[in-house]
């Protein structure tokens, strides 16, 4: 990321201001709204597969801003974290969902969400352990129930193994 195209005027940059000027708060926070409709009798596939993957990418920016730092102003962007660690958590509930493109969405999402570029991976933020741990879970019944010879799906399933790393 550049940071100094979100710079303010004397060169600082802030990840609140960031925040504030990317709108990534309220994005964020209307995909995991959109996300927990996925359990609901009856959904809207579109709205519930495009806030999936426009989430993770939220996650994704929030948690590479925040690595690139090399601070931690946990304390000031507690929410952001919350929210982003929410997404986290309901895509990994999504990966079992009955509909197939609902749950494919998900574990694509989660590529997305933990994907970095080069070679050394940033460390995960404490805040997102919960949530990671909610993503395994889901993701170790997934696999065993659509890799299995009574539920094999092998496109959900390749599509599992990559999330999971």
């Amino acid at each position: 990321e550049d940071h100094t195209l979100w710079a303010d005027s004397l060169g600082s940059f802030s990840v609140l201001d960031w925040i504030d000027v990317t709108g990534l708060m309220k994005m964020a926070s209307l995909c995991m709204t959109k996300l927990n409709t996925m359990f609901e009798p009856s959904i809207l596939l579109g709205e519930v597969h495009g806030a999936a993957f426009l989430g993770s990418q939220c996650v994704r920016a929030f948690r590479l801003v925040e690595a690139g730092m090399g601070q931690d102003a946990e304390d000031t962007t507690s929410d952001c974290w919350t929210v982003c660690a929410d997404i986290v958590s309901l895509l990994g509930k999504g990966l079992a969902h009955s509909d197939a493109a609902i749950g494919n969405a998900c574990s694509r999402a989660i590529v997305i969400a933990f994907s970095y570029e080069g070679q050394d991976a940033p460390i995960l933020n404490k805040k997102l352990f919960d949530a990671v741990a909610i993503v395994l879970d889901k993701m170790n019944a997934s696999l065993k129930k659509f890799s299995s010879i009574d539920h094999a799906d092998p496109n959900r399933a390749a599509s599992l193994i990559q999330a999971s790393g």
